[in-house]
């Protein structure tokens, strides 16, 4: 499927208008930052790493056949934000409940049931299948009886809320 800007794009990308395509997509990226950090001063200066990146791939000659350039800028500002908060060191403290002499395994276990525990029964189940237990999707499925659609459904649910728990201030 098309969208119907994405030959103006091409047209644009191939004459070399790189500031013609930041332009248009300026919106995109500024709003996508400030949704991500929730109004923080730092979405400006992300938004401004997006463009940069844009920017030197197009002069290094990086190009995506194939792939329309909106898909591009969607990920390069999906790159730019993980890089962002990976950079942060993060202010979430640890549950009460951790003891200093827990092994990591034992560790990793509680913290991870805490977090769930904050999850919609359903989604905390297959959370726990998958990163307790270790279990692969098809096989969450096929234990609870669900499709395994909705096993990734609530995969995807469960990280965004956890993403939130975790949040970086």
């Amino acid at each position: 499927m098309t969208h119907d800007g994405d030959a103006f794009d091409k047209e644009q990308l191939d004459a070399g208008r790189i500031e013609v395509l930041l332009a248009k997509y300026r919106r995109v990226i500024v709003g996508r930052c400030l949704a991500r950090l929730k109004g923080h001063p730092d979405a400006d200066d992300v938004a401004q790493d997006v463009f940069l990146r844009l920017i030197a791939e197009f002069h290094r000659g990086k190009r995506y056949p194939g792939v329309p350039y909106r898909v591009v800028v969607h990920q390069v500002i999906g790159w730019t934000l993980d890089d962002y908060f990976a950079s942060r060191p993060t202010s979430t403290p640890l549950p009460d409940e951790l003891g200093e002499a827990a092994p990591d395994d034992e560790l990793a276990r509680v913290t991870l049931e805490s977090a769930f525990a904050q999850l919609p029964d359903g989604d905390r189940a297959v959370l726990m299948l998958r990163y307790i237990d270790g279990l692969e999707p098809a096989q969450i499925a096929e234990r609870l009886g669900k499709d395994p659609n909705a096993v990734y459904q609530a995969l995807h649910r469960g990280h965004k809320v956890l993403r939130e728990i975790w949040a970086y201030d």
